[in-house]
C-alpha cells in the first residue's frame, strides 16, 4: 500500500533542497583530502520541489549512492567523488544560478536530468569554462553541433521514431483492421515534448502509407485538464503522452474516464513516474501502454540492476511510513534505476580519464578528450559510447508493455536501433 505516495517524496525533496543550498550532498568526506588524494566535485542540477520532483528525487539518490559506493568499495586511485546538488525547481531561470553556485562550490563536472538546463549551459558556459555537462534526457539542440554536452540516452525524437517504427511494423494489425493506425500526441511546451511531437509528426509524414497523423497538442506547463484534447484525439489508435508525470497521469485518467480506448505510448519518462500513474489511474487504465527505454527495468537480470538493488537496500533503511525506502523508490518508477545506470557510465568516464592523464592532470578538458572516444559494454545492455561527432552514448531502445495482470512492466522486444 502506498497511500501516502507523493507526500513523502515531496517532504524529502524539500529537505534535500534545503541541504543543497548549504552543504555538499553525497558521502565523500568533507574537509582537506588526505595527502596525495583529491576530490572530483560533481554538480547536480535537478528538480527537488517542482513538478518533476516525484521522479527526480530518487534520481539524485542513485547518483549519490553510486558515488558513495565507489568511494568506499571500488575507489578510483587517489580520487574521491563528492556530489553537490542544486534545486532548479523546474524553472529555467534558475539554471544559470545553479551552474554558478555549483562552480563556486568547486564543481568540475555537471550532471542534469533536465533538457532545458543542458541546452542553456551548452555554449555560453560549458564550452567557455570547459566544464562537461552530462545530460540524462537528450534533445537534438544538446548534441547538434557536438560540443560539451554528453547525453547518455538517445535524443527524444530518435527514440520516438524507433517506437513508432516498431508499432507500425510489429504491433498494429493492418489485416485485421483493414486500415492504417491513427496517431496523436499531447504534451507541454517544453523542449523534450516539442521534440517528441516533431519526431512523431515527421515519421508519420514520411510514411503516410503506414500511418495517419491525427494531430498533436502542446499545452502550457501546468495544464492538468485535458477535455478538449481528449475529445480531439478520441478516435486515435495510439496517443503519445506528456513527459511530466502529473500531466501524463491526468490525461490518461480523463481520456479513459470518457471511454476512449487508444493505446498510450511514450518513452521511459512515463516509467519514471510509474507510481504516480498507478496511484492516480490504476492498472486497468494503464494496461497495454507501450514505452521505449534505453536502460534496463527492475525485474531484469543484469549486474547493474543487481548492484542498484543492493545499494538501495544498503543505504536506504526502514522508515515509519513504508515497509522500506526501497519499496517506495521502486514503486515510484525507474528514476533511481535509470539514473543509476547512466551515472555508472559517467563515473566510468571519470575513472578512464584519471587513468589516461593522471590525478594531477584530470580536469574538464581531459574528461572531454577521453569521452569523445570512450566505449563501454555492460552486461545486459548494448554498447554505449561517444565519438568525435556523436554525443549520445546509447543507440538502442527496448519496448516494454504495461500489464495489469502482473501489475508491472514486461519487456517485449530485443534492443532496437534508434531512428535518426
Amino acid at each position: 500500500m502506498h497511500k501516502h505516495f507523493g507526500t513523502n517524496l515531496v517532504t524529502l525533496a524539500v529537505v534535500i533542497a534545503l541541504l543543497a543550498m548549504a552543504v555538499p550532498l553525497g558521502f565523500a568526506c568533507a574537509g582537506t583530502p588526505p595527502r596525495g588524494k583529491r576530490y572530483v566535485v560533481v554538480g547536480y542540477l535537478g528538480d527537488f520541489t517542482g513538478t518533476a520532483s516525484a521522479a527526480l528525487v530518487p534520481m539524485v539518490y542513485a547518483i549519490e549512492d553510486l558515488a558513495r559506493y565507489i568511494n568506499e568499495e571500488d575507489p578510483i586511485p587517489r580520487i574521491g567523488l563528492r556530489t553537490i546538488a542544486f534545486d532548479t525547481k523546474l524553472d529555467p531561470r534558475r539554471d544559470i544560478t545553479g551552474y554558478n553556485w555549483s562552480r563556486d562550490k568547486g564543481a568540475e563536472l555537471i550532471i542534469t536530468p533536465l533538457p532545458t538546463t543542458a541546452e542553456a549551459l551548452k555554449e555560453t558556459f560549458a564550452k567557455a569554462d570547459k566544464v562537461p555537462v552530462i545530460s540524462l534526457a537528450a534533445t537534438l539542440p544538446q548534441i547538434e553541433p557536438p560540443g560539451w554536452v554528453f547525453c547518455t540516452n538517445p535524443p527524444a525524437s530518435y527514440q520516438a521514431k524507433a517506437l513508432l517504427k516498431w508499432v507500425s511494423e510489429e504491433h498494429w494489425d493492418y489485416e485485421g483492421t483493414g486500415r492504417k493506425p491513427k496517431i496523436g500526441t499531447v504534451g507541454y511546451t517544453v523542449p523534450y515534448d516539442e521534440e517528441i511531437y516533431q519526431g512523431i509528426l515527421e515519421y508519420c509524414q514520411a510514411r503516410q502509407d503506414q500511418l495517419q497523423w491525427v494531430g498533436g497538442f502542446l499545452m502550457p506547463m501546468g495544464t492538468m485538464t485535458w477535455s478538449d484534447e481528449a475529445e480531439a484525439l478520441r478516435d486515435c489508435d495510439y496517443v503519445c503522452l506528456p513527459s511530466i508525470g502529473e500531466a501524463a497521469a491526468t490525461f490518461i485518467k480523463e481520456f479513459r474516464d470518457k471511454g476512449f480506448m487508444a493505446t498510450f505510448i511514450g518513452l521511459d519518462y512515463v516509467a519514471i513516474y510509474q507510481g504516480l500513474a498507478v496511484d492516480e489511474c490504476g492498472w486497468d487504465y494503464l494496461d497495454g501502454m507501450l514505452t521505449a527505454h534505453s536502460t534496463l527495468w527492475w525485474d531484469e537480470s543484469a549486474p547493474l540492476v543487481d548492484l542498484a538493488k543492493d545499494l538501495l537496500s544498503r543505504y536506504h533503511p526502514l522508515d515509519n511510513d513504508y515497509d522500506s525506502d526501497v519499496e517506495e523508490i521502486m514503486h515510484t518508477g525507474s528514476a533511481y534505476l535509470s539514473g543509476f545506470q547512466q551515472a555508472y557510465l559517467f563515473f566510468d568516464l571519470v575513472r578512464a580519464a584519471v587513468k589516461e592523464v593522471g590525478v594531477k592532470n584530470f580536469d574538464g578538458q581531459s574528461f572531454y578528450e577521453v569521452a569523445t572516444g570512450f566505449q563501454a559494454t555492460y552486461e545486459g545492455l548494448p554498447e554505449w559510447g561517444f565519438t568525435e561527432m556523436r554525443r549520445y552514448a546509447s543507440r538502442h531502445v527496448a519496448i516494454y508493455e504495461w500489464s495489469a495482470e502482473v501489475e508491472g512492466l514486461v519487456r517485449i522486444t530485443d534492443w532496437l536501433p534508434v531512428v535518426d
